[in-house]
This record gives C-alpha cells, structure tokens and sequence, in this order.
C-alpha cells in the first residue's frame, strides 16, 4: 500500500544538525517502503543544500523528496510550506496520506487539515515535547500534543512513562521509535584495547546546555595521567566550538590531555574519530530534557561499537539501554570518572559480555528494522 507521508517541520539544510541527519535518514528509511516522503528544507548557503543532496546521493533513498523552501524570513517559509502542503494533499493520487508533526509546531493548523482532507495525523516526540517543570498552565499545554490526533511517535519510552506519571491522557495509538543508526557502520569501529596507554576516552556529541559536555572535563581531572579525551561535535567552521573546548581545556587544567577535532562529518565519523577509543562517553544534565525526553543518538550509535560506554544514569538512557549492558554514573563527576576506572579495571571477561549485550539491544534501532516497524505499524492504522 503506497502511501504519501508529510513530515510537516522544516529542516535546516545542514550536515552538523543533529535534527536533519536523523530526520533525512529516518525518513529516508521509511520511503524505501514503497512510500512518498516528502521533507521541507531550508538553506542559507548554497553550499549547505549542495551537502545534503551529496548525502542524500550516497544514501540513494528511493522515494525521499525535498521541497526546498526559499531563503527568507521563517514566517515567508512557512507560508511557502503550508502552501506546497495544500497542493500535495488536493492530489488524489494517493487514497492513504499522512502528515507527521514534529513536537507542537503547526499542531494547531495539522489537526485543521486532518478535518479538510480526512489525512492521518501523528506526532513526533523529541526534546522540547516534554514540560521543563510540573505546573498547571504547562500541563494543559502539552496535553494538546497528546489529543485529537492518530497516533503519539515518541522516540525514547522515557516520554511516555513520563506523560503516565503525570496523568496525562495518551492516544489510543502509541508506538516506540527511537532514532535510528547503521549497525553496520557502527559495528566496523576497531576500539583499542582498554589497557592501552594512553586510555582514550570519547565523545562524539553537541554541546548543547543540556547535555552537560563540562562534566566530562570535570571527570578527567580526577583520572590518572595517561588518561585522554577526544572529543568531536559543535558546528562546522565553528570558532566558538573550539573556544568553548578551550576554554573548558584551561578552566580544569588538563592541557596535553584533549584532543578536540571540531565538527567532524558523519561519514568520517568513525574512521577519524571512535577508530581507537577505549571507553565512550555520554554525559546527561538534570533537565526535564536530558533525563526523560532526549532520545541520544550517540547513545545508540555507541551500543553498536564493539567499546564500553560510560553514560549518566537517567530515564532516557535506561530506556535505550536497558540493563545490564553500559556502565551508569550519577551526575557527579567523581562518579563519573570512578565509573570510567570501574570499566578499566574490569576482567576482560565480564567487560566482553557487556559488550555483546549493547550490540544485540543496538540491532533493534537499524535504519531498516526501525523503518519496517514504523511502515508495518501505519498500515495497521489505516485499518483501524
């Protein structure tokens, strides 16, 4: 059953966001499923639109289709959106259409078309879908995320548990979908060995606020010398990046002992960057954010890698985890960096089995499989 799907959130035509990678390859995935996917894109530059069709002819999606939005103000842009949104769904080529927000935006204006051109409408889950805190006012408005719509995506179970905990009323219709990865890709990195000297510890991530990048720094200070980090992320041809590492580099006095790459591109990610890493890191704040709803899709990427990982022990990381299989640290940074000793001193027996058990739980949220149980589950609500 062909279908056209509408991922109705415009996506910034750039290879250092996090959001376009996952959107570009989720969504990609799931064309290969005899769907029409359709992803609204924005450019600044030339050069950055020119980057996302060189990924995407990599990639070779079958059925993936951008509308390239005009370099404008973002209330122009999404006027152009709405307007290529209406003429796809006058069409009727397709008898099974279905528009995907992304959190609140155009939520409002996504359940009015539902009513106009009787379209399947579902709501994605990601950062910013959750209350920064429990009040009254906050509660209702999130509630609005969850009514009058066919389905709930939510990207990490973290989000539901925490809508349960709180009373919220969910949809009938929920499915579990975390971020996707390459198995493939990421089962191809050659981890040193973790008595190699020195020891290298990395991450690979953004340094969003929330993510908490200063207690890896922290954390180093209290391991033994031979102990390094490598550190990639931030934004391309970006000087702030690189002061911000600095910066963090002088304020714990770990000179000699970081090594940051910049921005680094997905493709060389594991060649240049996790090839001869000991243990991986993944640090967390204490937001309603970092503990119940990111999906972290390092996280994910790393469980794939033949290397320990080293992660705060939150909500969202459990729920991607499960048990038993990384190492978990409170949010402090002693803890952290005696969690990372734990791992360096463990036999190397009990660290393989850890090991193979992240490997088997990181086979579930392949591109494929992943695409194959969104696609399987949209055909069940068509019938519904």
């Amino acid at each position: 059953m062909k279908k056209l799907i509408i991922y109705f959130k415009e996506i910034s035509a750039r290879i250092d966001s996090a959001m376009t990678l996952q959107v570009l390859n989720d969504y990609g995935h799931l064309s290969n499923f005899n769907n029409k996917v359709i992803l609204p894109i924005y450019a600044k530059t030339s050069h950055d639109i020119n980057q996302i069709y060189a990924f995407l002819g990599e990639k070779k999606f079958s059925n993936l289709h951008l509308i390239v939005l005009p370099k404008s103000h973002k209330i122009i842009r999404s006027l152009f959106l709405i307007y290529y949104v209406f003429l796809l769904l006058f069409q009727n080529k397709f008898t099974k259409k279905v528009i995907v927000v992304r959190e609140k935006k155009y939520l409002w204006l996504a359940k009015l078309i539902k009513r106009i051109f009787n379209v399947l409408l579902l709501v994605e889950f990601h950062e910013t879908s959750l209350p920064e805190k429990e009040t009254k006012k906050l509660h209702t408005k999130h509630q609005k995320l969850l009514t009058d719509i066919d389905g709930a995506i939510f990207t990490n179970p973290s989000q539901a548990d925490y809508f349960k905990a709180y009373k919220y009323e969910l949809p009938k219709n929920q499915m579990i979908l975390p971020n996707g990865l390459s198995v493939k890709n990421y089962s191809k990195v050659k981890g040193a060995s973790i008595k190699s000297h020195p020891v290298i510890l990395t991450y690979t991530g953004q340094f969003t606020s929330w993510k908490n990048v200063p207690l890896i720094f922290e954390a180093l200070q209290y391991l033994p010398q031979h102990f390094h980090l490598r550190i990639a992320g931030g934004k391309e041809d970006s000087e702030l990046s690189k002061l911000y590492v600095d910066k963090l580099i002088s304020h714990y006095s770990l000179a000699g002992r970081v090594k940051y790459f910049g921005f680094v591109h997905p493709s060389m990610l594991v060649k240049k960057v996790m090839n001869g890493s000991s243990i991986l890191l993944l640090p967390l704040g204490n937001s309603n954010i970092a503990q119940y709803a990111t999906s972290p899709m390092k996280l994910v990427e790393y469980m794939a890698t033949p290397i320990p990982i080293v992660a705060i022990d939150a909500p969202s990381v459990r729920g991607l985890s499960g048990a038993d299989s990384i190492f978990l640290s409170k949010l402090q940074a002693k803890d952290f960096s005696e969690i990372i000793l734990k791992v360096y001193n463990l036999k190397s027996e009990l660290l393989k089995k850890r090991v193979l058990k992240q490997n088997q739980i990181a086979k579930q949220y392949d591109f494929d499989v992943r695409a194959k149980k969104y696609n399987t589950w949209l055909g069940k609500l068509f019938f519904e």
